[in-house]
């Protein structure tokens, strides 16, 4: 995920690009031949791509007609570039990383959202941690984040460039264990659950109390790459694979560690947990797991702008495309 990584340099995924060649998406060679789509992770298999796997478990991608291969990620992948260069013919990407690209002259678009508000924050241990966001901003003590990163830029133009000491970010570490007043970046579906594991009482601050909530993890396309029809079916799997998910992700997560066993089920099953407030909104309840509303792209671009990280303006539907089912899944 963006929160956990640096992007590598434009160079090197270009030589990167030049070694590994993945086709683009394309329509059926006859009417048994599936459509091979390969989908590159920002990554490790984790719950925040529970329903991603989901589908593939349950062959959903298979009965559309599908062949997905999805790419883990260790770490390191400029997967927004990935896409844009043809390396993969969809990723995930953070719509604040779309606009940026966009702003470099790349051009990808949104098909499906995961979250429908961000899963970024900061934690703390419960001991001692203020009320507010912003008391955390301007407290005392480290701050563990990736400092170039838009959402602190973001924060930093909102509250003022923070009083803490900013230090390097390496996950749940002894660093934060071991320090009673530190702040550290989270995604809320990840990190706190294994503090909830370990039973190290914390609290978390999501940073969409400051207004920064963006569309954190979306499956992104090039733009004209995709097949329209090729996208309806690939999206439609992915909704019925989380509706799924979240209806029992203890069903799914033994097999999602299998593939990570840096993380055990148990704690999946608790950032599942996490998850629903996240997932399950009224605007997905009206319009579907996955859904994109152009008012919030709009909210992003003018937050950014504001805040000096893009100079440009697009029109909020050119950054999204809407290929879903036209009737809701989302579980009442």
């Amino acid at each position: 995920m963006s929160l956990r990584k640096n992007f590598v340099s434009i160079m090197l995924l270009a030589c990167f690009a030049c070694v590994i060649a993945c086709g683009e998406a394309k329509q059926p060679s006859a009417p048994n031949t599936p459509t091979r789509i390969r989908l590159q992770l920002n990554w490790v298999p984790e719950t925040e791509f529970g329903g991603i796997y989901a589908a593939e478990f349950d062959g959903l991608y298979r009965d559309a007609g599908l062949q997905l291969e999805i790419i883990k990620d260790p770490g390191g992948a400029a997967v927004p570039q990935m896409i844009d260069q043809g390396v993969c013919d969809a990723g995930i990407a953070s719509g604040d990383q779309i606009l940026q690209l966009r702003q470099q002259g790349g051009d990808l678009v949104a098909i499906y959202n995961i979250f429908d508000h961000t899963p970024y924050g900061l934690m703390m241990h419960a001991a001692g941690a203020p009320e507010t966001l912003q008391e955390v901003w301007k407290g005392a003590g480290n701050l563990a984040i990736e400092s170039g990163l838009p959402v602190w830029k973001y924060l930093g133009a909102k509250y003022g460039p923070t009083t803490r000491a900013v230090i390097p970010y390496n996950a749940v570490t002894a660093s934060f264990l071991g320090d009673a007043t530190i702040a550290s970046q989270c995604f809320i579906t990840s990190e706190p659950p294994l503090m909830d594991l370990a039973k190290v009482p914390i609290k978390v601050f999501s940073v969409s109390e400051s207004g920064f909530d963006p569309y954190t993890v979306t499956v992104a396309v090039k733009r004209g790459k995709m097949p329209d029809e090729v996208q309806r079916k690939f999206c439609a799997a992915m909704q019925e694979g989380w509706r799924r998910y979240m209806a029992d992700p203890a069903k799914y997560n033994p097999d999602i560690a299998k593939l990570n066993p840096a993380m055990s089920a148990e704690v999946m099953n608790m950032g599942a947990e996490r998850m629903k407030p996240l997932l399950f909104t009224p605007w997905t309840q009206a319009h579907g797991l996955g859904s994109m509303d152009p008012a919030r792209w709009q909210s992003m671009i003018d937050l950014l702008s504001a805040s000096g990280v893009i100079k440009i303006r697009p029109q909020p539907e050119s950054l999204m495309s809407n290929m879903l089912p036209p009737k809701p899944t989302t579980p009442k």
